[in-house]
């Protein structure tokens, strides 16, 4: 058995925002602390929900230092649990999983969102099924 890709994507966030915590600067570290509390919630509820599946593969790889490194890692963060929500809403099998994926990605797309306004011309791509920026 695979780990469910929503899964994995919590996971990932969850690591990804503790190496958040050492390189992020004062403006945004209440936002950091938040959103890994969130995600590890998220992570340990997903774990209740697929209980047979196995540790998840997690890590990120980190760029050189600017002072938009953080928030641009937190928005790929992001970017990555929207996509991991969409697929694994295409795979739930029952009511409850379906909204928990469905809570999950807007969750994760409306931090998204958040994180984008703090680097104007950050990466974007359009979520699945959306057409690309202009």
């Amino acid at each position: 058995m695979t780990t469910p890709v929503g899964l994995a994507a919590e996971d990932a966030a969850v690591y990804g925002y503790g190496l958040l915590l050492a390189s992020a600067d004062s403006g945004i570290m209440a936002a950091v602390r938040r959103e890994l509390t969130a995600h590890r919630a998220r992570r340990d509820a997903a774990e209740e929900l697929w209980p047979d599946s196995p540790p998840a593969p997690v890590g990120y790889l980190t760029g050189p230092e600017t002072s938009t490194a953080p928030v641009l890692l937190a928005i790929r963060i992001e970017s990555d649990c929207c996509e991991a929500w969409r697929v694994q809403l295409g795979t739930a099998d029952t009511s409850e999983r379906r909204q928990f994926c469905v809570d999950a990605l807007t969750a994760s797309a409306i931090q998204l969102a958040r994180w984008r306004t703090l680097v104007p011309g950050a990466p974007f791509e359009a979520l699945p099924g959306f057409p690309p920026p202009a």
